[in-house]
């Protein structure tokens, strides 16, 4: 059994950096090449590698790393200051995508209507995870159009949860997942508000903590447990781990922990993501895709379905950022990313299929989506969003 895991693992990874880097050369993103080597070896082409229960772990462990990272990377007062340009642009990035796309499913797909909703959300959602790393490849995360995309995507994929909450629970149970989540975010305000106004003496007792160890990975050590224990928090009031580990990421920076040891940590990070948990996790998600000819005939229903959730975000959002970025290049790079769809939509999905809320048919049709946007998407963005000023910055 772990040499089997082993193997599949080695052969994701190496078949994925290759095939990133390959695009890379080309021009284009390597996450869209990560995404089509997990495509070639899964069940969709050769099926060497099959999803597993352990693989879809290792993936989620990935997933973590990759967006606490993005979070380690911010902080909390560049968010604060986006967060009313970041909950309009989450408006026409999604919601208004979102009701566009629930109105056709409702129409052209066959599952019923609680289905196809679901399968609404899944496609419509953009996705915190490839929209990340698409602002680490473009070097956005230190400008303001890629902490607006941050902010943005972070409210948007919130409020995706919470209506996926709404659609698959009761009333009662929605009511209580938004009540935890309305406790939890006040605490996160507090606790951050808290560290912000007394940093210097947080560093001093983090300075005498450490003088009592003889280890200095001790405090990357810390700093991972903080940020699994708040994923784990999210997860278990129904939210998403995946906000956990941003937000988690997010309340630590350098003023609270020291530069030294905050550049040590990150510069550690950033190494594992890109030479690691980056093309591991696109990789594994590539191979989750299982399509056969059966799916054929619902291939025009999803074009439909990815065109009315993408090109009315693109071109509303476009005009939304260029009024709060006052830059035609840079409005159309957030744009562009925000349409990037991912891991977001796939684990809505997996998550009513588990319910037994969709079939299978159903839940293939959204990787399908979610998969087709996401490789879509990097590309469009690599091509015209690097035409953007890139000298722009906070």
């Amino acid at each position: 059994m772990a040499y089997d895991i082993i193997l599949q693992v080695l052969l994701v990874l190496a078949v994925a950096v290759l095939t990133g880097e390959v695009f890379e050369q080309f021009g284009f993103p390597s996450v869209a090449g990560e995404l089509l080597s997990g495509m070639l070896l899964g069940p969709t082409v050769f099926g060497f590698v099959m999803s597993t229960s352990q693989t879809q772990a290792i993936s989620s462990i990935a997933l973590f790393f990759v967006v606490f990272l993005i979070g380690f990377e911010m902080k909390t007062s560049m968010v604060r200051k986006q967060l009313l340009s970041a909950m309009i642009i989450s408006t026409t990035s999604f919601v208004m995508p979102f009701v566009f796309a629930t109105g056709l499913a409702l129409l052209i797909l066959p599952f019923g209507s609680e289905s196809d909703t679901l399968a609404a959300l899944a496609i419509s959602v953009p996705s915190i995870s490839i929209i990340s790393i698409l602002v680490i490849e473009y070097d956005l995360l230190e400008k303001k159009s890629g902490q607006l995309i941050i902010a943005s995507v972070t409210v948007t994929d919130i409020l995706a949860f919470l209506i996926l909450a709404a659609i698959t629970r009761s009333a009662e149970a929605t009511f209580v997942v938004l009540a935890n989540t309305a406790i939890f975010i006040i605490a996160f305000v507090a606790v951050d508000w808290l560290l912000n106004s007394r940093p210097q003496a947080l560093r001093v007792a983090i300075g005498k903590g450490a003088a009592l160890v003889k280890r200095e990975e001790i405090s990357f050590a810390i700093v991972l447990i903080c940020g699994l224990f708040t994923a784990a928090l999210l997860e278990a009031i129904g939210v998403s781990y995946i906000i956990g580990a941003f937000l988690a990421g997010m309340i630590i920076h350098d003023g609270l922990i020291g530069r030294k040891h905050f550049r040590e940590i990150a510069n550690t990070l950033a190494r594992m993501n890109r030479a690691f948990f980056i093309p591991l996790f696109f990789g594994f998600a590539g191979v989750e895709a299982n399509f056969s000819l059966d799916h054929l005939s619902l291939l025009a229903p999803l074009g439909a379905l990815i065109a009315v959730s993408i090109i009315p975000a693109y071109a509303l959002t476009y005009r939304v950022a260029k009024r709060f970025l006052r830059d035609s290049g840079n409005s159309r790079q957030v744009a562009l990313v925000m349409g990037g769809r991912g891991a977001v939509g796939i684990v809505i999905a997996s998550v009513a299929l588990g319910d037994g809320l969709i079939d299978n048919t159903a839940y293939s049709l959204v990787v399908l989506g979610t998969l087709i946007v996401s490789l879509l998407v990097p590309v469009l963005a690599g091509r015209k969003g690097l035409e953007a000023d890139q000298s722009v910055s906070v």
